[in-house]
């Protein structure tokens, strides 16, 4: 496994978060809430490369504005379910929503294409 990144004070990036998780319950209720919104950004930034357009080609193929798409891929804003299908369609894909009841994750989630 390749090291952390090395912040200049010379503690990695990762064991930074780890302290700062365990010092903060705001911090970390603040990360875990903005995860899911965060790999969203990640997956639309990737695809948005992979496809070779800008954010403005992408908010027109949506629709929408460039700044939708610069929040979106901030990972900081809940964007709707058809916000999501929208975007999905745009980077030449489709929107999935699903459900997992199970705790365990044994069992595969329910999903529904939108």
């Amino acid at each position: 496994m390749p090291p952390s990144p090395t912040s200049p004070a010379g503690s990695s990036v990762a064991d930074h978060i780890s302290d700062r998780r365990a010092r903060s319950a705001t911090y970390r209720d603040t990360q875990d809430r903005l995860r899911p919104f965060e790999e969203i950004a990640r997956m639309v930034i990737l695809r948005r490369a992979e496809l070779g357009l800008t954010q403005q080609e992408l908010a027109e193929r949506m629709g929408t504005t460039k700044s939708v798409i610069s929040r979106i891929e901030s990972g900081q804003h809940r964007t709707s379910t058809e916000t999501l299908r929208r975007l999905a369609e745009a980077l030449d894909g489709h929107a999935v929503v699903g459900f997992d009841f199970n705790p365990d994750h044994r069992s595969k989630p329910e999903v529904v294409r939108l």
